[in-house]
């Protein structure tokens, strides 16, 4: 088993200089590298940039593509397997000082993720924030990492987890609140009311958050044009397309698919 310290990964690595407590690494695989148990000293993401894995944990595994982020406890044995070269990843390590500076802990992180309130959207902003936008304190990208997990301690009700789910296999369609209500065998005004507390948004704020993720995979992928993303992912026209990236990410769709 090897464990990696800081800012080490498995493959060619590029860190960026921070300031903060967030720090980004990119690592680019061109060649076969070792594939066996491994785990980071740091709790971070990764955002699969190009190509992807099979991820295995001691208890599950996961196919892993362009797009997609996952989190890792500091510590965690996990190992990958079937690389896809050439694959890139983009990751972002928390450091300790962060958990014990605000009182929260990496089960935090790890909730906002499964509640699809950290997602590759977020990601890639708090990324921009901390390399393209000058200045960037590190007191507004703590911030910012803050609003995502914010109420991500609470325990999340069966309902809710059925509603995730539903939003995202439809999210190319508009469901009505009574058919999602109807749908989570709970009442609209149930719904209504605790859809914002736990989504971090309000249902139409989300169904676009979830066409800018498939935006995201989909330029990632590197098989599409924009006007082609556009289309499928049912944006109005590109300027909407672009506007509704932007706001997500704080990246123009283009530089993001040259990035």
């Amino acid at each position: 088993m090897i464990n990696l310290e800081k800012g080490q990964y498995l493959g060619t690595n590029r860190q960026y200089p921070s300031q903060s407590a967030l720090s980004f690494i990119d690592t680019a695989y061109k060649e076969k590298v070792f594939n066996g148990w491994h785990a980071h000293e740091r709790a971070h993401l990764t955002l699969v940039l190009n190509g992807g894995n099979l991820e295995k944990r001691s208890k599950s595994e996961k196919a892993l593509l362009a797009g997609q982020v996952i989190f890792y406890h500091s510590q965690e044995l996990h190992r990958n397997d079937h690389t896809l070269f050439p694959s890139r990843n983009l990751n972002m390590e928390i450091d300790n000082s962060f958990f014990s500076e605000y009182g929260i802990t990496e089960q935090h992180i790890a909730r906002a993720l499964s509640a699809g309130r950290l997602t590759s959207l977020e990601f890639t902003r708090l990324f921009h924030e901390t390399i393209f936008k000058n200045p960037a304190t590190p007191d507004s990208l703590h911030l910012l990492l803050l609003s995502f997990t914010q109420d991500a301690g609470r325990s999340t009700p069966d309902w809710l987890i059925r509603l995730r789910e539903l939003l995202n296999d439809q999210w190319d369609q508009w469901p009505t609140l009574s058919e999602l209500a109807a749908a989570c065998e709970v009442h609209p005004v149930t719904l209504s009311k605790y859809f914002h507390r736990y989504f971090g948004c309000t249902l139409g704020a989300y169904m676009r958050k979830l066409k800018a993720q498939h935006a995201l995979a989909m330029i990632r992928n590197g098989r599409y044009s924009l006007s082609e993303i556009c289309y499928t992912c049912g944006f109005a026209d590109q300027s909407h397309f672009i506007r509704s990236f932007k706001d997500a990410t704080g990246m123009l769709p283009k530089k993001f698919k040259k990035f």
